[in-house]
C-alpha cells in the first residue's frame, strides 16, 4: 500500500509540474513571440516547434525560453538569427527562463522525484532544491549569479533568493502565495502575488515591498526588471490582456500591432522588451500564471495528506 501511494505522489507531483509548465500554453499554435526594442517589433518561434514560449533577455540581446515538440519541451538560446536548443540531462521536460551578462542560464525541470531548479553554465548544469521543499522552480539571474524563483511545501508558494549555497525565502505581507521572477543588479526582485482579491504584482527592495497594480487593471502581473529599475509584465481588463512598463510612478500599455493579446516577459538595460501575443479574442483564456500555480498548492496540500499517510 505504501509503495502504491509514494508513486501516486511522484506521478501527482510531475503531472501538476508539467501543468504549471505549459497551462499558459493553452492553444500553443496560436501564440507568438515578440522582441519590442522601441516602436519597433520583431517577431520569432524556434524553428519546426510546435509552440514557443520566451522568457528572458539579457543586454547582449540573447533571449532564452522553452519550445515544445513531439518529443516534449526543451530549452532554447537564441543569438541574433542562431537558435540553441538544451535539455537537462535526464528530464523529462526543460523550461529555460532566465539570463544574465554573462550567458548563465536559469530554469526548471521535472525528473522521476519531483521539479527542480537548474543553472546552465556554458555546458555545465547545476541542479537545486529549495531546502525541504516539495517543488522548486526558478526565473530569474542577475550579473552576480542570485537567482530567484520559488518553491512549494504544504502551506503555498513562496518566493526564495538563492546567493551561492545560501537561500532566503520570502512572501509578501500578507495571507498571500508568493512568486518571484526577476532580479537586477542591485537585487530589486519583481513578481506576483496571490491574495483573496486577485493577481498584483510586487518589487522587493531590500526588506521593503511595494504592490504593483496597473491603473483600472482587473489583475496585474509584474515578470521583469532592469538595472534602471524599470518593470515589465501584463495586465489583465475588460478588453483582454496588455503588456505594461512601469518606469517610476510611470505606467506605458503596449499592444503587439493588430486585434491581440499581449504579455511581457522580460526587459534588459537597453529598454529591449521580450514577450507574446495572441489573436485576440482569443479561444482560450490566458490564465495568469498565479492562478495556475494556485492549483499547484492544492496539489500540494494532497501531497501533504499523502505523506502524512505514509507515516501511519
Amino acid at each position: 500500500m505504501k509503495i502504491r501511494y509514494v508513486v501516486k505522489a511522484v506521478a501527482a507531483l510531475i503531472i501538476l509540474y508539467g501543468f504549471l509548465c505549459s497551462a499558459t500554453n493553452a492553444g500553443a499554435e496560436l501564440y507568438s513571440n515578440f522582441l519590442k526594442d522601441g516602436s519597433s517589433y520583431t517577431t520569432f518561434d524556434y524553428p519546426g516547434a510546435i509552440g514557443t514560449n520566451v522568457w528572458g533577455i539579457n543586454d547582449a540581446g540573447q533571449i532564452v525560453g522553452y519550445y515544445w515538440d513531439s518529443t516534449g519541451s526543451h530549452g532554447f538560446l537564441k543569438d541574433g538569427s542562431s537558435y540553441t536548443s538544451f535539455d537537462y540531462p535526464g528530464a523529462i521536460a526543460t523550461n529555460a527562463r532566465g539570463i544574465n551578462d554573462a550567458g548563465q542560464i536559469v530554469g526548471g525541470y521535472p525528473d522521476s522525484t519531483g521539479g527542480h531548479g537548474f543553472l546552465k553554465d556554458g555546458s555545465s548544469y547545476t541542479s537545486f532544491d529549495y531546502p525541504g521543499a516539495i517543488g522548486t522552480d526558478a526565473y530569474g539571474i542577475n550579473d552576480a549569479g542570485q537567482i530567484v524563483g520559488y518553491y512549494g511545501d504544504s502551506t503555498g508558494s513562496h518566493g526564495f533568493l538563492k546567493d551561492g549555497s545560501s537561500y532566503t525565502p520570502f512572501d509578501y505581507p500578507g495571507p498571500v502565495w508568493t512568486y518571484a521572477y526577476g532580479i537586477n543588479d542591485a537585487g530589486q526582485i519583481v513578481g506576483t502575488y496571490w491574495d483573496s482579491t486577485d493577481n498584483h504584482g510586487f518589487l522587493k527592495d531590500g526588506s521593503s515591498y511595494t504592490p504593483i497594480d496597473y491603473p483600472g487593471a482587473i489583475w496585474t502581473c509584474a515578470f521583469g526588471i532592469n538595472d534602471a529599475g524599470q518593470i515589465v509584465g501584463y495586465y489583465w481588463d475588460s478588453t483582454g490582456s496588455h503588456g505594461f512598463l512601469k518606469d517610476g510612478s510611470s505606467y506605458t500599455t503596449f499592444d503587439y500591432p493588430g486585434p491581440v493579446w499581449t504579455y511581457a516577459y522580460g526587459i534588459n538595460d537597453a529598454g529591449q522588451i521580450v514577450g507574446q501575443y495572441a489573436p485576440g479574442p482569443e479561444p482560450y483564456a490566458p490564465v495568469p500564471e498565479p492562478s495556475t500555480l494556485l492549483l499547484f498548492g492544492s496539489g500540494l496540500v494532497g501531497l501533504a495528506a499523502i505523506r502524512r499517510r505514509l507515516k501511519k
